[in-house]
C-alpha cells in the first residue's frame, strides 16, 4: 500500500509524516524505516525507527533509492513500513513512475510506503494513493 502526503512547501508534510512514523513504531508488527535527504529531523524520530539520510549513502537517483530499499528489505524481512520524506529533494527522481515502482514493491514484499510530495496538485496517475 502507498500513501501520499502532499502540499506546498511549509504546509506541514514533514511533521505529519514524522507523527505517522512515530505512531507506527508503537503499533506496527514489524520494523519501521524513515528515509530523508537531510539529517535535520533525527531527534524527532523515535529510536525504534531506522533513520536513513540518503546523502550519507550517495543516493541521488530513483534507481539508486529503489535498489537501496530493495537491499534493506532483502537484509531485513521484518521491515513493514517505509516513510520517505521529501522524495523530490533526494535527487533526480521522476516521481510518478517511482511511486508506481514503490507500489509494485509494496505488493511483492507486503510493505507499506508513506511518501511526502511538495506539490499543490497531485498528478491524476497518483490520485489513487491519496
Amino acid at each position: 500500500m502507498i500513501e501520499l502526503i502532499y502540499g506546498a512547501k511549509g504546509s506541514g508534510k514533514t511533521q505529519a509524516i514524522i507523527e505517522k512514523a512515530n505512531k507506527a513504531a508503537e503499533t506496527s508488527n514489524g520494523n519501521v524505516v524513515f528515509i530523508t535527504p537531510v539529517d535535520k529531523y533525527s531527534l524527532d524520530i523515535k529510536n525504534a525507527i531506522r533513520f536513513v539520510v540518503t546523502g550519507e549513502h550517495d543516493i541521488k537517483k530513483g534507481c539508486a533509492l529503489e535498489a537501496f530499499i530493495k537491499g534493506m528489505i532483502a537484509g531485513n524481512a521484518d521491515i513493514k513500513e517505509f516513510y520517505i520524506d521529501g522524495i523530490a529533494r533526494i535527487g533526480e527522481i521522476d516521481v510518478v513512475p517511482f511511486i508506481h515502482k514503490l507500489d509494485a514493491l509494496s505488493t511483492k514484499y507486503k510493505v507499506h510506503f508513506t511518501v511526502t510530495l511538495s506539490m499543490a496538485e497531485v498528478p491524476d496517475e497518483l490520485k489513487r494513493y491519496l
